[in-house]
């Protein structure tokens, strides 16, 4: 004969027990899901800005290297000297940019503690931890 799964019944203490945990379960799927893509798009960003980098010393080189063998002797170090605060000015301008980017992304998990807000004002847990 086969053999039936109780049901807890609405109300019961097992019935809260098991929304409970059910809440729980699904509260950490989304924060490993958030953990996930936070992860993936800071590699993304390493890699790209390191390939950056690269490109950007390669060609920083070559052109100062023209510079080098354009400019007569005489002004060289004139030339080079602007070349060298035009290369520290725009450095300065990214990473000045790559600072206010930063500061205006949202925290980490912020979907993750809205949802738990909800949950503990659903539960009538009073004010959102």
């Amino acid at each position: 004969m086969p053999q039936r799964q109780a049901r807890a019944r609405p109300g019961s203490l097992r019935s809260f027990a098991g929304g409970v945990a059910s809440l729980l379960l699904t509260r950490a799927e989304l924060l490993t899901l958030e953990a996930q893509e936070l992860k993936d798009e800071i590699i993304a960003s390493l890699f790209t800005g390191m390939l950056a980098l690269i490109l950007i010393a390669v060609g920083l080189m070559a052109g100062l290297l023209l510079i080098w063998t354009l400019t007569p002797p005489a002004q060289r170090a004139w030339a080079l000297g602007a070349c060298a605060l035009l290369f520290c000015g725009a450095g300065a301008l990214l990473g000045f940019r790559l600072r206010q980017r930063l500061r205006a992304q949202p925290a980490a998990f912020s979907v993750t503690l809205d949802e738990v807000r909800k949950d503990w004002a659903a539960l009538g847990g009073g004010d959102a931890p």
